[in-house]
């Protein structure tokens, strides 16, 4: 279960491959994200709890009262939580200085991980008849996720288009203007040949 739980904490970390190759060097990698999660639940600092609410606010406002019974059913549990939230709502920042487009759909992401978080957690102490209620919510929820997920992956798509285009014209127009580029060049070395040193 510590697995999965890992698991649903860096999933949003997978997104990564559905971010332009240039945002995403930028980007922590997934084992990089739970490290500064496990050291945000050890340190337990304010900011980063008022960092986890907001984030939290803004991306599944239902979730605040849940985040408050984690507290005081389990203080590792919440803070685990707000590390995640926090480390989140971090990613959403950077990503949303690039692109709100993708910022929002990945903001959307991290909501319905939420969601999952908190079904996961239930799913542990319910019945069994309970259980399959919580197992049809989580899949209902994490085939959202994967939707989404398409959607960046859609737009990646568009964006490699996009720059395989320009990068095929610009052959192009350096085909059709071969002999001017060969003749500058030829130029300038001769240029610099004659200069006195």
């Amino acid at each position: 279960m510590a697995c999965r739980t890992r698991q649903l904490l860096v999933m949003g970390a997978g997104l990564l491959l559905a971010v332009p190759a240039l945002e995403a060097q930028e980007m922590p990698k997934p084992q990089e994200m739970q490290a500064q999660v496990q050291r945000i639940a050890q340190e337990r600092p304010r900011e980063a709890e008022a960092a986890a609410r907001a984030f939290l606010q803004l991306v599944a406002p239902d979730r605040l009262p849940g985040l408050d019974s984690l507290k005081v059913r389990s203080l590792e549990q919440y803070w685990m939580e707000v590390g995640q939230l926090t480390m989140q709502f971090e990613l959403v920042q950077n990503l949303n200085r690039r692109d709100s487009v993708r910022a929002g759909l990945v903001a959307r992401m991290f909501g319905l991980e939420a969601h999952a978080r908190a079904r996961q957690r239930a799913y542990r102490d319910a019945s069994e008849s309970i259980r399959a209620t919580l197992r049809s919510q989580i899949e209902t929820l994490i085939a959202h996720h994967f939707d989404i997920e398409n959607q960046l992956r859609t737009l990646e798509i568009a964006d490699i288009e996009r720059r395989l285009a320009e990068v095929r014209a610009e052959t192009q127009r350096r085909i059709e203007k071969r002999m001017e580029f060969v003749r500058w060049t030829v130029d300038d070395i001769i240029r610099d040949a004659l200069r006195p040193q």
